[in-house]
C-alpha cells in the first residue's frame, strides 16, 4: 500500500505581516515600502498571474488560501505517493499510472465543486475567462512521466486536463535520467517519441527535475516550444536541481520559459535566503537572454512551507532520505524569506518594481511569459 505525499500535516502558515516583515529588506526603506506595495498592488490586479508550480489542499482550507492570492492561474501536481520501502529507488516507484488517473479524476472533480472560486486551464482562452470571471484557473501538471511504457496514454492523460508533464523527476525512467541520477545519459529513444506525443496532442515538455542532458534534449528534440516549469539558475547556486547559462540559452532560442522556484535550497547554497535572492534569479536570466523567458514556478504550497521548529524532524523524515538524495540538500525551514505565504507574488512583484523593471516587462514576469507559450503549445 502507498500512500500520498501530504505537507497538510508538516505546513503551519505563517501570517501576511510577517512575511511582510521578510520581504521589507527587498523594498527598501519601511517609509518606502508602502508606496511600492501600492503600485504593485495595482499592477498585480490588471495582471495575468500565474504559478507553473503551486499546489494546495482540495478541502475548505485550501479554497481560503487561494481565494487570497488574486492568482489567475495555478498549475498544481498529480499522481505523487510515497513508495513504502524505496530501497535505494528513492521517488522512482512514486509516480503510478493509477494514482495519476486517480488524481485527475479527484481534481477535476474539486475544481467542478467550487466553479464559484475555480475554473479548469485547459487552454489559453479558459485562463482568460477566468480572469474576466475573477477565478482561479487550474492547470494540471505530472512532475513525472506515469505512462508505463505506452505512448497512448499521454492521448488518454491530455483528455484527463493534464497539460504540462515532465519527462522525468529527479531519478530514472524509461524516457531519461533524472538530476540526482548517477548518469547523465540524456534522452532515450522512447523518450523523444514520448516528447514528440506530448507536442502533437498539445503538453507542454518539461525538464524541470531532468539531468543535465536530459533537459537539454527535452529542449533540442522538442518539436514545440519547451519549458522548464520550476528551477533555478546554476550560475547562482550549484545545485543539482538548477539549470546551466547552456540550458537557459537553449531554452529561449526555443522561445522557452523557465519557472524561478523558492524552495530556498535552490535559490542559495546557505542561509538566510530571501526574496532578494529569488529577484537575484530574475536578474540573472533576464541579462542572459532577455525578460520574455522567467517566470514564477515557486513549487510550494499556497501557504508556504512550514516554519515551525517543532515540525522540523518530522518534515525532514518526509522529505530527505531515503526518498530524495542528500545531494538535494533537503533543509528545514525550506522557504524563501518574504515569499512563503499566499501573498509571494504581490511582494515579489513590489520587489520587481523596487529594482527598476518597467511595469510591461513585470507583467511578462507575472504571467505573460506563459500566457505566450501556453496559447502556442496547448491552444
Amino acid at each position: 500500500m502507498t500512500m500520498m505525499i501530504s505537507r497538510r500535516d508538516i505546513i503551519q502558515g505563517g501570517g501576511a505581516m510577517a512575511a511582510l516583515a521578510w520581504a521589507l529588506p527587498a523594498l527598501g526603506k519601511p517609509a518606502d515600502a508602502a508606496a511600492i506595495l501600492r503600485d504593485a498592488d495595482a499592477l498585480y490586479k490588471e495582471s495575468l498571474v500565474l504559478d507553473m508550480l503551486c499546489d494546495e489542499y482540495r478541502d475548505a482550507s485550501g479554497i481560503e488560501q487561494i481565494k487570497q492570492t488574486g492568482l489567475t492561474t495555478m498549475s498544481t501536481t498529480l499522481g505523487v505517493r510515497r513508495p513504502e520501502r524505496p530501497r535505494g529507488s528513492y521517488m522512482a516507484n512514486g509516480f503510478r499510472l493509477d494514482s495519476a488517473v486517480e488524481d485527475c479524476v479527484a481534481w477535476n472533480n474539486f475544481i467542478k465543486e467550487n466553479g464559484t472560486i475555480l475554473a479548469p486551464a485547459r487552454s489559453a482562452a479558459d485562463i482568460r475567462s477566468a480572469k474576466a470571471a475573477g477565478k482561479t484557473a487550474v492547470m494540471l501538471n505530472f512532475q513525472n512521466c506515469p505512462i508505463e511504457g505506452e505512448l497512448d496514454n499521454i492521448d488518454m492523460f491530455h483528455g484527463l486536463g493534464i497539460r504540462t508533464m515532465q519527462v522525468t523527476y529527479n531519478e530514472r525512467n524509461m524516457l531519461g535520467d533524472g538530476s540526482t541520477e548517477r548518469t547523465n545519459a540524456g534522452l532515450s529513444d522512447f523518450g523523444i517519441a514520448a516528447v514528440h506525443r506530448m507536442n502533437e496532442v498539445g503538453i507542454l515538455v518539461d525538464s524541470s527535475h531532468s539531468g543535465h542532458q536530459t533537459t537539454m534534449d527535452a529542449i533540442m528534440f522538442s518539436k514545440r516550444t519547451p519549458i522548464i516549469s520550476h528551477a533555478n539558475c546554476y550560475a547562482l547556486n550549484e545545485h543539482p536541481r538548477n539549470k546551466t547559462d547552456d540550458h537557459i540559452r537553449a531554452l529561449a532560442k526555443k522561445g522557452g520559459v523557465m519557472g524561478l522556484t523558492t524552495v530556498n535550497t535552490m535559490v542559495k547554497r546557505d542561509f538566510p535566503v530571501t526574496m532578494e535572492d529569488w529577484l537575484d534569479h530574475v536578474d540573472h536570466i533576464t541579462k542572459l537572454v532577455g525578460v520574455d523567458h522567467v517566470g514564477f514556478g515557486t513549487d510550494t504550497l499556497v501557504r508556504g512551507w512550514p516554519t515551525d521548529p517543532k515540525q522540523k524532524q518530522e518534515f525532514l523524515d518526509a522529505y530527505g532520505e531515503p526518498y530524495f538524495k542528500s545531494s538535494y540538500r533537503f533543509r528545514y525551514p525550506f522557504g524563501t524569506e518574504g515569499m512563503n505565504d499566499a501573498h509571494k507574488w504581490r511582494y515579489a512583484t513590489a520587489g520587481l518594481i523596487k529594482r527598476g523593471y518597467k511595469p510591461a516587462d513585470i507583467q511578462k514576469v507575472l504571467g505573460g511569459n506563459w500566457m505566450r507559450v501556453i496559447a502556442d503549445v496547448v491552444g
